[in-house]
């Protein structure tokens, strides 16, 4: 199911926490709480994590949706410090151009090395505003119901409702309740359950008049569960992911997010995708570095991609 192309990077990952077990502190990959959840390109995004060493700097990063690993500067370089309970506030703002999708921010104590990681979402740039027109929601998941009304049509004007989906041409549909009064069109349709994510939009034709609007309202990508097991392992270790919300038993490729921001194809191993729920092992190389990495799936068909984090230590 579809919230354009991710790469996200909808980028959400298995958070599982891992002991400190020595003064070298062992890391744990745990969630940020961040607001707002969601919001357009230039927005300014807070987060709150704890569990750090008191007073040490943080490194942050954000992983775009396309799949790419990017240094982050805080809002402020003050906010790189801990503070001495342990816990770290800061803020990030979005570029006026960040694609919209699934990011997540990756917060990492320099000492301590102990994960924070962040999800959030980018939403699209409205729609240019029409005259008299709205949907409600702007914005649901596969399933939502979705209600519109659009105004400026002759009285009694026959209605068409044509519909286009991301990536696919406009269609001719059939709507629930539409009803023309005045001149105003109102009228619902309920997203399917497997509704691409992203920008979809209704052009709604006067057959009389010719007049028509049009209205743009996005499909969310439903959150999906990600996970790999072990959460950290040495470089040579064997690791199992899956990765829910794929199509059927689509073609997936993989690739992964090294430390330094690089991304490599990857060469898995075991490939199982059924019900899309993608299940897969790989082993890292034996030279590869310590650090924060990313697993990557996408499928074939549908474009939908799924982020898995883990550590190589």
């Amino acid at each position: 199911m579809k919230h354009t192309r991710l790469i996200f990077l909808v980028l959400v990952a298995l958070l599982a926490p891992v002991a400190q077990r020595s003064a070298a502190a062992e890391s744990s990959i745990l969630p940020a709480s961040v607001y707002p959840s969601s919001g357009q390109a230039g927005t300014r995004f807070d987060f709150l994590a704890d569990g750090f060493q008191s007073g040490e700097r943080i490194d942050i990063w954000v992983n775009t949706p396309d799949g790419r690993a990017l240094p982050a500067r805080p809002d402020s370089e003050l906010q790189r410090r801990v503070a001495r309970d342990g816990r770290a506030a800061w803020s990030w703002t979005a570029p006026k151009d960040a694609q919209s999708g699934n990011w997540s921010l990756v917060a990492r104590g320099q000492r301590s090395g102990v994960v924070r990681v962040g999800v959030f979402t980018i939403l699209p740039p409205p729609a240019p505003a029409a005259p008299d027109a709205n949907a409600y929601p702007a914005v649901g998941r596969p399933g939502t119901r979705f209600v519109f009304f659009a105004a400026g049509f002759a009285p009694d004007d026959p209605i068409g409702f044509f519909l286009t989906a991301p990536g696919s041409e406009e269609t001719l549909v059939a709507v629930e309740q539409p009803r023309i009064f005045n001149g105003r069109v109102d009228w619902a349709w309920t997203a399917p359950d497997n509704a691409a994510p992203g920008i979809w939009r209704f052009r709604v034709v006067g057959g009389n008049s010719r007049f028509e609007q049009t209205l743009a309202f996005t499909v969310e990508r439903p959150a999906a569960a990600v996970g790999v097991n072990p959460g950290r392992g040495r470089a040579g270790s064997l690791f199992q992911f899956f990765a829910d919300g794929l199509q059927g038993r689509e073609g997936v490729i993989f690739w992964v997010n090294r430390p330094d921001g690089r991304a490599e194809k990857a060469t898995v191993e075991r490939v199982a995708v059924n019900d899309g729920r993608a299940e897969w092992s790989w082993i890292a190389p034996d030279d590869a570095p310590p650090g924060q990495w990313s697993m990557v799936v996408r499928g074939v068909n549908s474009g939908i991609e799924r982020v898995v984090l883990f550590e190589i230590r």
